[in-house]
């Protein structure tokens, strides 16, 4: 009597759509999209407090904060076909950028009135701090669309467009929700701030991990591709842990000015 052996579970993964790498990369993407546009949306509503109370009237700052970023956003799309061409390499340059202006929004704003430059010149940086922001956001979605529609067999290109636009508006809403309800009232601005930057680095450092398993990388192509954001994520930490001490200094140069 022959006798029969048990599929190797592998095999039973490998057959299973379910458990596909695809899928899984898949969802790592989704996740990713989700989490980079909550730190998003509250860099610009960290800059839209911050600016309110720098020059007052909270309801024009926060118009011009959100139109110029949507405006913003557009701008980094349209510029978003040349990275496409190696939209992994691009994706972490953008990130590195975000987690850098945005993580470090506030203490610059603080820093820059604390020169005692003019109100206007004073606004003006900060609107190009928002619109920097802005545009290297509309980065991300050409970007991130392009890698999830990469990452596995997909219908049509207009099913990665939509799945990935709802998850980024919902990391969004997501992100308004929490700077509203949490951020803000609980942690404050400059604690705020961290904390997302160690959002924005934490979600490099996964994407990170997810191209390294795909690709195999060497161990050294690893390291420089994780160094700068176990960096930022290092620095945001720090700042975190000592943010009080740093609002304090802030607050102090800030009663200081003449």
């Amino acid at each position: 009597m022959a006798t029969t052996h048990p599929m190797p579970a592998y095999n039973v993964i490998q057959r299973s759509p379910n458990f596909s790498p695809a899928f899984g990369s898949k969802c790592i993407l989704l996740a990713a999209t989700f989490l980079l546009a909550l730190a998003s949306i509250a860099y610009e509503l960290l800059l839209g407090q911050t600016l309110s109370a720098f020059l007052g009237d909270t309801v024009l700052r926060y118009s011009v904060t959100i139109g110029l970023y949507m405006f913003a956003m557009g701008i980094g799309a349209f510029l978003a076909a040349g990275p496409l061409r190696a939209p992994f390499a691009a994706l972490l340059r953008v990130e590195i950028a975000l987690s850098v202006l945005g993580g470090g929004a506030i203490i610059f704003l603080f820093w820059f009135s604390s020169l005692g430059m003019p109100l206007g010149v004073f606004s003006m940086i900060a609107h190009g701090m928002i619109i920097v922001i802005g545009i290297f956001t509309g980065f991300e979605i050409p970007l991130l669309m392009e890698l999830y529609q990469s990452s596995g067999p997909q219908r049509t290109e207009r099913d990665s467009g939509h799945i990935v636009l709802g998850v980024d508006y919902g990391g969004a809403f997501a992100g308004a929700l929490l700077f509203a309800f949490f951020f803000y009232p609980h942690a404050g601005l400059v604690a705020t701030a961290f904390l997302v930057g160690l959002v924005n680095s934490t979600v490099a450092i996964m994407l990170v991990l997810w191209h390294a398993a795909e690709v195999r990388y060497k161990t050294a192509s690893f390291v420089k591709a994780a160094a700068p954001f176990a960096l930022v994520f290092g620095c945001a930490a720090a700042g975190l842990y000592y943010q009080q001490s740093i609002a304090d200094a802030l607050i102090d140069a800030y009663f200081l000015l003449p």
